[in-house]
């Protein structure tokens, strides 16, 4: 859609006030790219000469940059300033950031944007949406205004338009710095304060030659595999910093007990660049250790008693749990005690365990960047959160990566991180990495020193060249870095470059490097090219873990029957990879079970050396069985109309996260059977739409293009059309 038109509708969806027009400061500087700060009229005030001296600095560094100053009153002014600067061609837009009060857009009807949010949008709007600055960043994606919050005036509530793009693809990068609000701080002061740290941070040439990795508790099933597979792919990625004179180092919550204390002392240590989190989170928590681990009798017992305890003492009828536990478990009274003084010994023990806001409000923590691989620490929607947290603190801290919501494990936290060896803004890598979710907080201008490729501007032109397909295939198996090769490949790809198919499937099979084979797994498996099972036997079998998790999770989402014995051999001969075995096995169910047992009985009498291999031949046949019997009873609920509507809904939204191929047939029949409630068609239209690279897409769009063709309910016409481009999305 041409742009300018885009601009009217979405102005047309949404209800202006007439306002003054905001107060724009153009650049100062002649640049080839441009920055943009947008900034609310009271925080300017109070922080006029530090946001001025911020903007100075970047235009010192060759960054023309806007200032726009305003009370702004809906996302869609904000957006619509940005559309402008975006078609500028002399100095196009390259990134923005917005300080201080600026409206949130509060996305629905778009959680397959995300890595993992599934929540149903029946519960209240707060908890139901996903806050999002896709919404200015992307200004591809189109949005159907639905309403502002009455409590929280600065939450604005859009609908992910059917006929929009299903896909984010940000052209500008994008960050906050929204000061906390905390009892007995000034917000205002913690803002001038940061400024002034970031303006500092820019008169300094810094390398990226100290980084540290940590690893929390339950994450990725602490699967070592997981682990050890990460350090050798940010060998490749980064390898300047595996060099004498550079510090990388690997932490481990099971490296020391508790390890709180000794994350916040590497977290203080002054030289350190860069912090990679791993970890569970909340908003105003990480995540870092669970109960002691250890095999001697004391710990173990001492373990049982935590756990005892915790599951008593908030019990309403702590007698009555007391005495379940001891049948249950066969333990005695004195391990289920529960009083205040244990009570308050707990309560410190737990607090040992876990990063909390007020552990690091006052305490320095100096990574200029930390990124955070975990649920809800970027909620910066919010009056406080961890990541707003960091940069606000007294530390060294500029830049901070979180999620708004819960962000997927089984994911690619590290994808493109070498670029930041390159000169490349930190805002230029995480546009290229962006869910839903994903947001960046604090500076994101904010670069070390190009060490990598020091005669290329490799930020800049990932502006200016972004559409140069002959000049991004000078990347591509030249000698590049690793994580330079992996952009490229994805800007070929973005851009449509027609020959992206081979070149994707000769690089999985020929690279020498994990990130680049990863990258081309992951394109190719959106091109719906015939050699994907191929691909995906050749990915299942590579040195890398997290390809091999990949690929466990394409053969789920794509489920032909060609793919049984691939994953077959992977389930029995990659038997110790974790996280591996826990996708493949997620994996199984989603075949035609029948062919699947035969296939398991086949490879399993072929390998007898097997470790109780009949014993694991059971139990996947009767997982087999019991998955068939599962999926009868589904539709059977369905289609029993005494049962709630709430529920029966609740059972075809089922298959968004667990898509049965062989089931998309009767999800079909059931969105197009006019005698079955709205409420359900439509949940079996979405559905499908989450079928993205199933063998039974061509069924699924057909079905589409029939309900879009007919005479339909306007909901179910809308539904249709969004999976539909969902579906040719991919």
């Amino acid at each position: 859609m041409h742009m300018k038109l885009k601009i009217l509708l979405i102005a047309a969806l949404f209800p202006l006030i007439s306002v003054a027009a905001p107060q724009i400061i153009r650049p100062g500087v002649k640049s080839s790219t441009t920055f943009a700060i947008f900034i609310d009229s009271k925080s300017y005030t109070e922080a006029t000469q530090e946001v001025n001296d911020y903007r100075a600095v970047l235009e010192t560094e060759g960054l023309g940059t806007y200032l726009l100053i305003d009370d702004w009153n809906s996302p869609e002014e904000i957006r619509s300033q940005i559309l402008t600067m975006i078609n500028n061609r002399r100095a196009p837009l390259e990134g923005v950031v917005f300080i201080g009060e600026i409206p949130v857009p509060m996305i629905r009807d778009a959680q397959h944007l995300t890595s993992a949010f599934k929540a149903s949008q029946d519960r209240d709007w707060k908890s139901s949406s996903v806050p999002s600055d896709r919404y200015y960043d992307d200004p591809d994606l189109q949005f159907e205004f639905l309403r502002q919050d009455e409590e929280n005036p600065l939450y604005f509530y859009y609908s992910l338009a059917p006929e929009s793009p299903q896909y984010i693809a940000s052209q500008i990068y994008s960050a906050r710095i929204r000061p906390p609000k905390r009892e007995g701080t000034d917000p205002y002061e913690l803002l001038r304060s940061y400024l002034r740290k970031v303006v500092a941070a820019h008169h300094e040439a810094n390398a990226l030659d100290n980084l540290f990795v940590f690893r929390g508790h339950g994450y990725n099933s602490e699967a070592l595999e997981a682990w050890s597979g990460e350090q050798v792919s940010l060998r490749e990625q980064l390898p300047g910093l595996f060099k004498p004179g550079n510090k990388v180092r690997f932490y481990d919550f099971q490296s020391r007990w508790p390890m709180k204390p000794y994350l916040l002392e590497k977290m203080s240590q002054p030289d350190v660049d860069v912090a990679l989190c791993h970890h569970h989170g909340s908003p105003s928590m990480q995540y870092i250790t669970g109960y002691k681990n250890g095999s001697d009798i004391n710990t173990s017992i001492e373990n049982i008693r935590l756990y005892l305890r915790s599951k008593i003492a908030g019990n309403e009828n702590p007698e009555e749990s007391k005495k379940y536990f001891m049948d249950k478990f066969g333990v005695p009274e004195a391990w289920c005690e529960v009083n205040d003084s244990l009570n308050v010994a707990d309560s410190i023990f737990n607090h040992m365990m876990d990063v909390h806001i007020e552990d690091i409000c006052d305490r320095p923590m100096n990574p200029r960047f930390v990124m955070f691989d975990a649920c809800f620490n970027g909620s910066f929607y919010l009056d406080d959160c961890i990541a707003s947290s960091y940069i606000f603190g007294p530390g060294n801290v500029v830049i901070t990566q979180g999620n708004t919501v819960n962000a997927l494990q089984d994911k690619w936290p590290d994808r493109y991180i070498g670029l930041l060896d390159c000169g490349v803004r930190i805002g230029q890598w995480g546009r290229n990495v962006h869910y839903l979710e994903t947001h960046l907080i604090g500076d994101p201008t904010y670069r070390f020193v190009n060490r990598a490729l020091p005669s290329i501007d490799l930020g800049t032109l990932l502006t200016t060249r972004s559409d140069d397909n002959s000049y991004w295939l000078r990347f591509v198996n030249k000698g590049m870095p690793a994580d330079v090769e992996a952009i490229a490949l994805r800007r070929l790809n973005d851009n449509g470059y027609d020959k992206i198919a081979d070149l994707l499937y000769e690089r999985l099979q020929n690279s020498p490097y994990g990130s680049v084979r990863l990258e081309a797994l992951t394109l190719f498996a959106c091109k719906h090219d015939p050699r994907f099972i191929e691909a995906l036997r050749i990915a299942s079998n590579d040195p890398y873990e997290l390809i091999r998790r990949m690929a466990a999770i394409y053969i789920g989402d794509c489920g032909d029957e060609a793919l049984i014995p691939i994953a077959v051999e992977a389930l029995t001969d990659d038997d110790l990879s974790k996280r591996v075995q826990f996708q493949l096995s997620t994996s199984m169910g989603f075949f035609d079970q029948d062919k699947l047992a035969e296939e398991l009985k086949r490879a399993y009498a072929a390998k007898p050396y097997l470790y109780e291999g009949e014993k694991r031949l059971k139990q996947q046949l009767r997982s087999t069985e019991t998955t068939k019997k599962r999926l009868e009873e589904t539709f059977a609920f369905v289609a029993d109309t005494t049962n709630k509507l709430s529920r029966r809904k609740g059972e075809i939204t089922y298959f968004r996260n667990y898509p049965h191929h062989d089931q998309a047939p009767k999800l079909i029949a059931l969105a197009e059977d006019a005698s079955y409630d709205l409420t359900l068609r439509v949940a079996a239209v979405e559905a499908l739409g989450w079928f993205s690279i199933s063998w039974q897409r061509p069924a699924i769009e057909q079905m589409c293009r029939r309900l879009l063709e007919g005479e339909q309910p306007e909901a179910i016409r809308k539904e249709a059309l969004r999976t539909l481009n969902r579906l040719k999305s991919h």
